[in-house]
């Protein structure tokens, strides 16, 4: 299985990404990494640790699908940490084309929300996600959820960009997205994970619960079912 970690030009897709990988090792989940961002610094986080789960291996090509994809070891969970979509539309788009699931981290306020739906410049994530359909085998794109990162306890925030993605924008018109209900707090133990170990209770909880709201959903294998 692959899944695609993604985000618009956001903070703290690479923590989310490698925080994802310790909760499902945590779970019994045989796993792989995968850096795919030009700053490497998923990459840099496994070299640094010494508790790091797995092996990441550094793939920022936009021959993913060609090069990477068919050496994974498909047995395992591979989590592939891909770079700012408007920047590297090239390596998403390959990503894209044999992810089979596609998380995107965007955090609750309107420069995520408009870098997310409207960017300025670059192409929005929907827009790259909707046309990977013609490039895989099932014409269709992959599995995708809404990560809502950095939430801030007690605001209104996520509930209203929540409700603002899965109902289409405030007039309906723009794309739908699956939010899932898990919220990754705002936290510096969190914002500061990157390069440390994670033996934190903070570090683990949002995680652990994000980990077993894939697996409700059904996005996940049951555990010793290859998929």
């Amino acid at each position: 299985m692959l899944i695609a970690s993604l985000k618009p030009r956001t903070m703290g897709g690479t923590t989310n990404t490698g925080l994802l990988i310790y909760a499902l090792a945590r779970a019994g989940y045989p796993v792989s990494g995968y850096d795919a961002d030009e700053s490497l610094q998923l990459a840099a986080w496994e070299r640094d640790v010494s508790d790091f789960p797995c092996k990441v291996h550094v793939a920022d090509t936009p021959s993913f699908a060609e090069t990477v994809y068919p050496e994974m070891d498909h047995d395992r969970i591979n989590v592939v940490d891909a770079g700012h979509a408007e920047n590297h539309p090239d390596i998403v788009d390959s990503i894209l084309e044999v992810a089979d699931l596609a998380i995107v981290t965007v955090s609750p306020t309107n420069p995520d929300y408009d870098r997310l739906t409207r960017p300025e410049r670059g192409t929005p994530l929907a827009k790259l996600i909707k046309r990977s359909a013609a490039l895989r085998d099932s014409g269709q794109p992959p599995t995708t959820v809404v990560l809502l990162n950095r939430c801030q306890a007690g605001a209104n925030s996520p509930k209203r960009f929540a409700e603002l993605l899965t109902g289409g924008g405030e007039d309906g018109k723009l794309p739908r997205w699956d939010v899932l209900s898990t919220r990754i707090p705002r936290r510096e133990l969190i914002a500061s994970a990157v390069g440390f170990p994670c033996d934190k209770p903070e570090r683990k909880a949002p995680y652990d619960a994000l980990v077993t709201e894939l697996r409700t959903l059904g996005h996940l294998p049951e555990l010793g079912v290859s998929r």
